[in-house]
């Protein structure tokens, strides 16, 4: 799930930039209101919301008394289904929201064990909203008089809003998700907790001796299981906490931290844990942890471990391994830390890679041709705009060449006939996910998926083919803790359950003379390779294995499996020998149960909708029927509900002082923002009287996110600031008024971005600064009067960078910007500007150190009128930041000024180390120390000053840059540079600089 911190500032962000819709603006959406909660859903996802409601009403009993806490109002909750993977955001500021992404979790995930999904995805949000939203002691006072704020652009609001919001709102994620995590694992029958997923991930990390550190998990580091690292360990944290100081000690602490100064975490720490802080109960917790997987690794090695050969490590998870049909190749996903995500082909031993291609973010499955000529697989894009959906593609391996083959289908784990007639797949939609069939040569029109199950808010998942493609095998999860391995017999149009049982069946594969279909199990506990003998109807385990393994693909000759072996580091490829005097029918050893056991209600289905009765073979291996049995009078009434209205959620729910400037003093007032629900109409609001002036200021923005494009108004009426103009020594303040109206496009993809935009802005100016007779301010002309403009611009980003990146490392980001003022639609000038900015970003080919970069910049602008103003003039020189788009490092800020500007950068980019590492629990964590050479040149010329090429000034030198989390959220990077100017008016400059997001 996002982090309580991200969806704030994401929050903040839409009250005052103009940015693209947040969700599909083809959805209508509906609401079904609660005692507790409103349910607002879109088109497709009725029954989702009837079935969250009920859901929502349960976790509010249940977790209100665990964490003692009451909201003020009801939570809302938005069901979306825009995305084919599973997620989840809570928000407390300014109002209690929960965003659902309907969609199943995948096994491969750690959200992919459960009893039933959507409840625990509930359980996990509702309980950050209880745990970040209580108020106590000096929170309950300035809650009571500020409400909860969201901070405005300037220092003295952020202090502010750090006095006020909620003070749970800054605890580590950690504290968050183990708080979250733990909840869910004590309110469902499973959860990630009694997972083995987990267990899987604890047992690697004491055997290999790879524990984090506090420090690590406070802060955000780059290696396995990386941001997954605060849900582990902060939920096992929690669960000693319970376990040690007391089953209520989650709801103590919360409102222990509820009364406190923000950051100030030891004190409620040392109360409730004898005198222990976080970090000394952290190391406690670890001990335990040790003690606990060491005695479950001794029982495991009762007997031997299946002998493992390694196939590939090279990458940090390696999945999906694939043979291709003659047995020659091996292909698998690789996904790596210092690079992008690609599916890599080797020859059989798996130590020479003979091909490879990029892939975008996906479910990491693979399928061969027949031919073995090409690769079929899926990976998510921007679909319309908004939503993130997989379709099928094909990789041609003799032309190294990469086409689309489907549009919108939301397809994942696709799976080619032996024939390469057929292709199966699961098709993701409306809250559940069900087996599809479609022609794999549908000509030049985009194949269409047939329905082949009908399963409501349920996952179907890992069908694989017959060898002689007669039937498919699949496994189907449903929400009571019961997975059956399933088959579909393609003639016949039939399906049958193989086995069904309490605990994870998952990936099954066929042996090539289709005897046997194997599969992933943890029925001991750990993820193991079974078989199931069709003709004997009777399962093996197949492998007993310390950690746990996915995905199974037996050779073609049926001589050796290859699995993605998980280690402390992630997964890697192996294989070892399928002796089959060594499966074993018995099982064993096996790890305590942890899970409850599944229920399964009268009212609910156990076939397709509008299937007759199947055959079931349970594990025991005896047929039993299964009968399709209708809803009874145990099935809830349905929730009433109505069309979504924006105006119960856009009150404003805060205010905060904000302070001005205006070169008299300082003006006094308060602002506020809201937003509905949805973020269909979003505003902020700011007003302020000076006492010295004796006149009032205020401002206003306001974006509608109701179209496509997006709508934005803004309004002003504030002082504006002019340091040092044109290099005078003298700040000139004036009255800036305008309203302007902006329409803004997006064009997304995955990997790249284009937003165009345009609007009208009446703009007028006027001196708050004494100016002379002559309309001049220490001797610089300066403009007062109207300047109207018509604007449009683009921007394009395709830039990408990755875990162990020092910044972006490959791609470009360009911008052009283009505004007229004329006399003709009410300017008092006729005046055209131009911008245009071009980044680049080039990967060096060096492997050590990696992650090197050769970053250029080039930007400029010219005004093509009579520019004889000087707030109209660019200015050239000092560091670069965001209020200095014209920067040359080795000069004066702003020292040089014209009517045309022009800037060029070279800059060598490079680790030195990565610390990964702070002071225990303290909100602050160096993540990587790295270095840049520069060379930056430029020129402004115009009026005054001609343009001549020895004018030209260039300034080179050092910085020394780390990237660092300090809060526990915010991601900085701090510079100490030296530069030197080698042209006139160039100096030696020692430094500092601060970047967001290099």
């Amino acid at each position: 799930m996002k982090s309580l911190m991200l969806a704030v500032v994401t929050l903040f962000c839409l009250a005052t930039t103009a940015q693209a819709a947040k969700f599909d603006t083809r959805f209508t959406y509906s609401t079904i209101e609660t005692a507790h909660f409103a349910i607002h859903y879109h088109q497709g996802l009725e029954a989702a919301a009837q079935k969250a409601a009920r859901l929502a009403e349960e976790a509010h009993e249940k977790l209100t008394h665990e964490f003692k806490w009451q909201p003020a109002e009801k939570t809302q909750v938005i069901l979306i289904d825009d995305s084919d993977f599973t997620n989840g955001l809570a928000i407390t500021i300014p109002y209690n929201t929960i965003y659902l992404q309907v969609v199943p979790p995948s096994l491969a995930s750690t959200l992919g064990e459960y009893d039933d999904w959507m409840r625990t995805l509930i359980t996990h949000e509702y309980a950050h909203i209880l745990s970040a939203d209580p108020a106590r002691g000096y929170s309950k006072v300035t809650r009571t008089i500020f409400g909860k704020p969201l901070p405005w652009m300037d220092p003295i609001a952020v202090v502010m809003f750090l006095a006020t919001a909620p003070p749970n709102t800054f605890m580590p994620r950690w504290w968050h998700e183990g708080m979250a995590t733990w909840a869910e694992t004590k309110y469902t029958g499973q959860g990630r907790g009694k997972g083995s997923y987990y267990d899987m991930i604890f047992r690697a990390a004491v055997a290999e001796n790879n524990l984090p550190g506090v420090d690590q998990i406070n802060g955000d580091v780059p290696f396995w299981p990386a941001g997954s690292l605060p849900y582990i360990y902060g939920y096992r944290l929690q669960r000693y906490i319970a376990e040690t100081y007391g089953e209520d000690a989650a709801g103590k602490l919360t409102q222990a931290h509820a009364g406190r100064i923000p950051y100030t975490i030891s004190a409620p720490a040392k109360r409730n844990f004898n005198g222990n802080s976080y970090r000394d109960v952290y190391e406690d917790m670890l001990v335990a942890l040790r003690k606990e997987q060491s005695a479950r690794i001794a029982l495991l090695s009762q007997k031997p471990f299946t002998t493992l050969s390694r196939i590939s490590d090279e990458g940090e998870n390696l999945t999906y391994p694939r043979f291709s049909p003659d047995g020659s190749r091996i292909a698998f996903t690789r996904r790596d830390p210092h690079d992008h995500a690609s599916v890599v082909v080797t020859d059989a031993t798996g130590r020479h890679v003979l091909a490879s291609f990029r892939r975008q973010f996906s479910d990491g499955s693979l399928s061969w041709s027949p031919d073995g000529k090409r690769i079929y697989f899926t990976q998510a894009e921007i679909t319309c705009g908004f939503d993130l959906y997989q379709d099928l593609y094909v990789h041609d391996l003799d032309h190294d060449r990469t086409a689309r083959l489907t549009e919108g289908e939301r397809l994942g784990e696709v799976q080619l006939s032996p024939d390469g007639k057929l292709f199966a797949a699961v098709q993701s939609g409306t809250g559940s996910q069900n087996l599809v069939l479609f022609e794999s040569g549908a000509g030049q029109e985009k194949p269409k998926p047939s329905p082949v199950t009908r399963y409501q808010v349920e996952r179907v998942s890992a069908p694989r083919w017959a060898p002689d493609g007669r039937m498919l095998s699949y496994v189907r999860t449903d929400n009571y803790g019961r997975s059956s391995l399933m088959i579909y017999d393609i003639d016949r149009k039939s399906e049958s359950v193989l086995i069904s049982a309490g605990n994870s069946l998952a990936y099954p594969a066929w042996a090539p003379d289709g005897s046997v279909v194997y599969f992933i199990s943890d029925e001991t506990g750990v993820f193991n390779v079974f078989a199931y003998d069709l003709k004997a109807r009777k399962s093996y385990q197949v492998s007993h294995l310390l950690t746990g393994a996915l995905q199974p693909e037996p050779s073609p000759d049926g001589s050796r499996m290859l699995i993605a072996h998980y280690t402390s580091h992630g997964f890697r490829i192996a294989t070892f020998n399928l002796e089959r005097s060594a499966w074993s029918e018995s099982r064993g050893p096996s790890l305590p149960l942890t899970r409850a056991l599944p229920t399964s209600p009268a009212s609910e289905p156990t076939a397709p909708e509008g299937a007759t009765p199947v055959t079931a073979v349970t594990q025991a291996g005896t047929a039993q029927p299964t009968t399709v049995q209708t809803a009874t009078s145990q099935t809830p009434a349905l929730l009433p509900s109505a069309s979504y209205t924006p105006l119960k959620t856009i009150a404003p729910r805060f205010w905060l002082p904000r302070f001005y400037a205006d070169g008299e003093g300082v003006a006094i007032g308060a602002y506020t923002a809201g937003s509905d629900a949805l973020g269909y109409h979003t505003y902020a609001v700011s007003g302020a009287y000076s006492d010295g002036r004796k006149r009032g200021y205020g401002s206003l923005i306001y974006q509608n996110d109701s179209f496509y494009p997006t709508f934005t108004l803004r309004a002003h009426n504030e002082p504006f600031l002019y340091g040092d103009l044109y290099q005078t020594g003298n700040d000139y303040y004036e009255l800036n008024r305008g309203v302007s109206v902006e329409a803004a496009v997006p064009l997304n993809r995955l990997e790249s971005r284009y937003r165009l935009r345009a609007g009208y802005e009446l703009l007028d100016q006027k001196a708050l600064s004494d100016v002379a007779n002559d309309g001049t301010f220490h001797g610089v002309p300066v403009f007062q009067g109207r300047r109207d403009n018509l604007f449009a611009g683009i921007d394009f980003d395709d830039v990408l960078k990755y875990p162990y990146s020092i910044s972006s490392e490959e791609g470009r980001r360009v911008s052009l910007l283009y505004r007229r003022f004329d006399k003709g639609f009410g300017s008092d000038i006729n005046l055209s500007e131009y911008s245009a900015a071009w980044q680049e970003y080039l990967h060096l080919p060096i492997r050590q150190p990696g992650n090197q970069v050769l970053y250029l910049r080039l930007a400029g602008a010219f005004a093509d009128g009579d520019l004889q103003y000087g707030q109209q003039a660019f200015q050239l020189g000092g560091a670069p930041s965001d209020l200095n788009p014209y920067p040359l490092r080795g000069y004066p800020l702003r020292s040089m000024t014209g009517k045309y500007v022009a800037t060029g950068t070279i800059e060598y980019r490079a680790p030195i180390m990565y610390p990964l590492s702070g002071p225990g629990t303290v909100p602050a964590f160096a993540e990587k120390l790295h270095t840049a050479l520069f060379v930056d040149a430029g020129q402004v010329w115009g009026g005054l000053r001609p343009f001549a090429a020895d004018e030209t000034r260039v300034g080179a030198g050092v910085e020394l840059r780390a990237d660092l989390t300090i809060g526990y959220w915010a991601k900085v990077t701090p510079a100490l540079g030296f530069a030197h100017g080698f042209n006139k008016n160039g100096e030696d400059q020692i430094y500092f600089a601060l970047y967001l997001g290099l």
